[in-house]
């Protein structure tokens, strides 16, 4: 029997021959191909959003496409769910989106670790690699909207080190418009927390546009000692505007500090014969803080050459600086007594510069009964780092009763190595998508080249990878009738793994992923259903024969394969429903040698995991009077590490808010777990996983003007 997989691939390859065997013979026909005028459909800042529904975006191929016409999965979180949702973090927005875990919201944006359907995910911002996620990766004053794209999206996003495995999460950030408006806003809660946000838009010319906009938080945490620092801006201006020549250039500058909190052990918290206490904090409570910060600037240059054709080109400079300071430990179980943990002074400083490029033309024709976008262009990213690891031995302490912790001090040994990386990301695309009558096709490739440069002096070694794949993505939709399509898609993936340090020569990870589903767009409902299957090799782990665990080989195969629905409900009067669900079994296919058996399921993945919001929006057409909403979400257990030793227990908690408008001005009330529902979240990635005790009850008022 084929591989499921493949047979997904044949099946879809098998189609598009059918679609070019037609095009073809179409020419043979007609002798001369005729190009009738077809004009570009324009998008207001790449998206058609109407409340919580997206009709429309551009990210998932680069081209104004109807989501019912696009044979991927793609959740779109718009800003007024953002705003009803009184959203804070990044971790909070996407349980909106299924399949979907965020990053613990009190982890040092110093590596990203959200999961979509199992696998780990890349932030882009407006469509560019935001590489580490580091700065305020949290702030939400200059967000528009956040796409969601799932699986492999190799043909387009190739920036970082790779192609996103799990899936894309593309931050759109707000851009100048054409009037002028300032809002302030101010937002207080519990933990005292506190949030000043601005929004600044001026048209200063018929064609120059500017915005500025930023927020700074400052709050405490449930946990004790920690404090959090951090603040976002992000400048930009326009030329060009209405003409076919546009410019835009955007800054942004964010900076996060707070004491690195690494979570408790699994022993005493889910499972043990002891307690700890929820809120404490591992380690010296006078440890210095850590912080990240990052500066990038962003050219966009779009032309639009005539009505068939039009360029967009984008360059990212950017610069990353991270300085972890930790008191470690480093087991879920005691290693120093009985209910006693071993204590290491950590210190990883780190610093990396980003040059990013991409461009690509654009053009729309039509050939008979044919409408067809071609899309080609290429991309360059290179990362270029330096980091490195001290640790020392500090002393122990009794975490289910501690005494006085031992003081941290500069470690001087040097545990993971000095190291210089480089690593670069090139490649070369097509993409046609051709649509007659119910058909809508979608065929691409995508020329990827990888190449990596470790040096490591602590190692006394230089590792060096460098591959390149063609990889295709294909896919097609059938319109079953005005409301339903049925769509599949199949697509593979290249990337390598940095901040990875490895004992053996590093080889490049694969990806593959088939996807079938369902879209519904009727006059209330609209929505998708999708089944999927991503399989992975070469994936980083652990090296079973080093006692630190700190190196890795690339030696192990994964897969996810499950089910994912996501709908929203909106009559057109005053209630708006969102829903989404995902089952995802998640699981190792490979032994891991000296480690985890194929079959064991991946940490921080639960099977079965949802959520649902309600709304009720009373305002008139001025935005003008009250609105209130609730919400559940959702998870069952997942397990906590690799071998699958220790997991967490499934939860629910229950959001709640409300607005009142009038004058401009917004009173907004919000409450975050309203039943004060205690949990526990499994804290992926972090020294072989950790226990974070869920967020308490949280009260936010907000109070905003525009005018």
């Amino acid at each position: 029997m084929k591989h499921p997989l493949k047979l997904a691939g044949l099946l879809l390859a098998s189609t598009s021959l059918c679609a070019t065997i037609a095009f073809a013979q179409e020419v043979m026909d007609l002798g001369t191909i005729t190009l009738d005028p077809i004009l570009i459909q324009g998008l207001e800042n790449g998206a058609v959003i109407d409340g919580y529904r997206a009709d429309a975006i551009s990210s998932a191929t680069r081209t104004a496409t109807p989501l019912q016409q696009t044979p991927q999965s793609v959740q779109v979180l718009s800003p007024e769910l953002l705003e009803d949702q009184a959203i804070t973090t990044m971790s909070e927005a996407l349980g909106n989106v299924s399949g979907a875990q965020g990053t613990i919201p009190l982890q040092t944006p110093a590596f990203e670790s959200t999961l979509l359907r199992g696998f780990p995910a890349e932030f882009y911002q407006d469509g560019m690699t935001s590489y580490i996620n580091t700065g305020d990766a949290n702030a939400m004053a200059g967000v528009e909207r956040i796409e969601v794209l799932k699986g492999p999206n190799a043909i387009l996003y190739g920036g970082g080190i790779g192609t996103p495995l799990g899936g894309l999460v593309n931050i759109v950030t707000k851009k100048p418009e054409p009037e002028n408006f300032t809002e302030l806003g101010l937002t207080y809660g519990t933990n005292n927390y506190i949030e000043p946000s601005f929004d600044i838009n001026r048209q200063l010319s018929d064609t120059v546009l500017f915005r500025m906009n930023g927020s700074y938080v400052w709050s405490e945490a449930d946990q004790d000692v920690i404090e959090t620092d951090r603040y976002s801006f992000s400048p930009s201006l326009t030329f060009g505007y209405g003409t076919d020549t546009r410019l835009t250039i955007e800054g942004y500058l964010s900076r996060w500090e707070q004491k690195e909190y690494q979570g408790l052990p699994a022993v005493g918290t889910v499972t043990g014969d002891f307690s700890i206490d929820r809120d404490l904090y591992i380690g010296d409570p006078d440890i210095p803080e850590s912080h990240t910060e990052t500066r990038k600037l962003t050219f966009t240059l779009e032309h639009d050459f005539n009505g068939q054709w039009s360029n967009r080109t984008q360059f990212r400079y950017g610069e990353n600086e991270v300085e972890q300071i930790t008191q470690i430990i480093l087991s879920n179980a005691p290693d120093a007594g009985p209910t006693d943990w071993g204590l290491y002074n950590s210190y990883v400083p780190g610093e990396q510069t980003e040059y990013s490029f991409n461009t690509s033309f654009e053009g729309r024709f039509s050939t008979g009964n044919w409408d067809h976008v071609l899309l080609f262009g290429a991309d360059y990213s290179r990362i270029e780092d330096y980091s490195l690891m001290y640790m020392d031995y500090a002393g122990s302490n009794d975490l289910a009763n501690p005494g006085a912790w031992p003081a941290w001090t500069m470690p001087s040994t040097l545990a993971m190595g000095e190291g210089n990386g480089t690593y670069t990301t090139s490649g070369a695309f097509v993409q046609m998508q051709s649509s007659v009558g119910r058909l809508h096709l979608l065929g691409g490739l995508r020329l990827a080249h990888l190449e990596t440069i470790y040096d490591s002096e602590g190692y006394g070694r230089r590792d060096t990878l460098e591959e390149t794949k063609l990889l295709p993505r294909i896919g097609a939709v059938y319109d079953l009738t005005d409301q339903w399509s049925a769509f599949a898609s199949y697509s593979e993936g290249m990337k390598a793994n940095a901040f990875y340090f490895y004992s053996s020569t590093p080889k490049p990870e694969f990806s593959r992923q088939a996807e079938i589903g369902l879209k519904y767009d009727g006059s209330a409902v609209s929505g998708s259903i999708a089944a999927f299957r991503i399989e992975r090799e070469n994936v980083p782990v652990t090296d079973p024969n080093d006692p630190m665990m700190l190196t890795s080989v690339t030696e192990g195969q994964q897969r996810s394969q499950g089910v994912e629905l996501d709908a929203v409900w909106q009559p057109g009067g005053a209630w708006k429903v969102m829903v989404n669900y995902a089952y995802t079994d998640a699981e190792l296919t490979a032994d891991i040698p000296m480690g985890a058996p194929a079959g064991s399921k991946l940490p921080g993945v639960p099977r079965h995991s949802g959520g649902l919001w309600v709304d009720y929006d009373a305002r008139a057409d001025n935005d003008e009077g009250w609105r209130a909403g609730a919400g559940l979400h959702a998870v069952s257990s997942s397990k906590l590490d690799q071998a699958n030793t220790y997991e967490t227990d499934g939860y629910a908690t229950v959001n709640a808010s409300a607005s009142y408008t009038q004058g401009g001005m917004t009173y907004a009330l919000a409450v975050k777990n309203l039943f004060d529902t205690e949990y526990d979240l499994p804290m992926y990635g972090y020294m072989g996983g950790r226990v974070v005790p869920g967020a308490e009850r949280q009260i936010l008022f907000n109070i905003s003007k525009r005018f």
